[in-house]
């Protein structure tokens, strides 16, 4: 009779997992619809006073895409089906942590950007996906008595650079 009431038992949780919508992030469909092969990743465009960091973040967001597999890469919107854009609108380094001489040895930088994702194949463009207020952080720890500021600063970019396509390409992947 155990042995009954187990096996039920079993059948339903493995029912109900089989059932529920669980994946590997950034290998769901989301989304997109399927006729989607090409993308075109337009250089983000810099409303900040920050210069490089757009193209940096640019940059990193073809890399991703490649990873990723999803599409083909081309080289302008008129060869693309679709078209990822984006506006970088905010950048700021914040001080966040100080020693006892009230030198700052952790900043803070942040990036805010307004993102969108189009289907050019269509009569009209169609938007799929927008994030107007996409952001991250990451901080960083300098000496604050070394000269090294600079490279702890570009180091921070790079990760910076690498978590916001990562987090561009799910949400786009994932549909959130």
């Amino acid at each position: 009779m155990k042995a009954r009431l187990f096996a039920v038992l079993a059948s339903f949780s493995f029912s109900g997992l089989s059932g529920c919508s669980y994946h590997l992030v950034g290998t769901g469909a989301g989304s997109l619809p399927s006729h989607l092969a090409k993308l075109y990743v337009a250089p983000l465009v810099n409303q900040t006073g920050r210069a490089e960091l757009d193209q940096r973040l640019s940059e990193e967001l073809s890399q991703e895409w490649l990873r990723r597999g999803r599409f083909q890469l081309v080289g302008s919107a008129e060869e693309a089906d679709a078209v990822l854009s984006g506006t970088l609108v905010a950048v700021n380094v914040t001080p966040v942590q100080f020693d006892a001489q009230g030198r700052a040895t952790q900043y803070q930088l942040l990036v805010v950007a307004d993102m969108k994702l189009v289907d050019r194949t269509g009569e009209k463009p169609k938007e799929l996906w927008h994030e107007p207020r996409l952001s991250r952080t990451v901080t960083y720890e300098v000496d604050a008595s070394a000269v090294d500021y600079f490279d702890r600063e570009l180091e921070a970019i790079e990760r910076l650079s690498r978590e916001f396509a990562r987090a561009v390409v799910v949400s786009v992947l994932e549909g959130f």
